[in-house]
């Protein structure tokens, strides 16, 4: 039971800071929808970085342009960090800036792109590193939870739901300061990122403009030793 109750704790805080309201009278109910931050701030900046690149493999035909990238940085990714993450309203294609660079950050083709991040520094090397969900798929639609190492720059894939028996749930990840997934009261607070599943609607016919809403949990990632994994939730009678 107690275990219950933190769930719901944890769904209903996430609705509460994650959701966007233009202002404060709305209404309880309307906080069960989050969604994405999508601007143009910093596109044109981007987008120069990849004048360069054409894009190829399933997204060959696409084109990195202004007119169809966003800059869907979630605000504690640009609070905490010098990161900056835009996608392609078309192809879904999702990178990352930092030092005036672009990094592929998640598989594209075929799902929705970047879904959401949060920073981290699992490796507690003083810099701030990326948790990421995302989705892809041809012909298979998967969602891959991820870690991009802000120093190496390079994207771990920690979890990838074509292994499992229900390869179609999107994900997200998220932080919060209520346990979940043990009774220890002395946990390491890492335990808190968890990964929950979610329904996701594409609005306006735009990939960079997804709203969601957590249906459930499906685990946590844990860090032991510098070494992340994905541990499933399981639930204890």
């Amino acid at each position: 039971m107690k275990r219950i109750f933190c769930i719901f704790c944890v769904i209903t805080m996430l609705f509460l800071l994650c959701s966007c309201k233009d202002d404060s009278s709305h209404k309880a109910n309307e906080y069960e929808t989050m969604k994405t931050s999508a601007t143009k701030d910093s596109v044109e900046e981007f987008v120069s970085l990849l004048k360069n690149i054409e894009p190829s493999g399933l997204i060959s035909g696409y084109k990195f342009d202004e007119e169809t990238c966003y800059n869907v940085t979630p605000p504690k990714v640009a609070a905490e960090t010098n990161m900056k993450i835009f996608k392609f309203s078309d192809s879904c294609a999702s990178f990352v800036m930092m030092d005036n660079e672009a990094y592929p950050l998640c598989e594209s083709f075929g799902g929705y792109g970047f879904v959401n991040a949060i920073p981290c520094d699992f490796d507690n090397d003083g810099n701030k590193d990326l948790f990421v969900a995302s989705s892809w798929g041809s012909g298979l639609h998967r969602s891959v939870i991820s870690v991009f190492n802000s120093v190496s720059k390079e994207s771990t894939i920690l979890y990838d739901t074509s292994t499992t028996d229900t390869p179609s749930t999107d994900l997200i990840v998220a932080q919060s300061t209520a346990n979940i997934f043990t009774d220890d009261p002395d946990i390491d607070e890492k335990l808190y990122y968890s990964v929950l599943s979610v329904k996701i609607n594409v609005e306006n016919n735009n990939f960079a403009n997804l709203a969601y809403v957590v249906t459930g949990v499906e685990g946590h990632i844990e860090c032991e030793d510098n070494t992340l994994q994905f541990i499933p939730y399981q639930k204890i009678d």
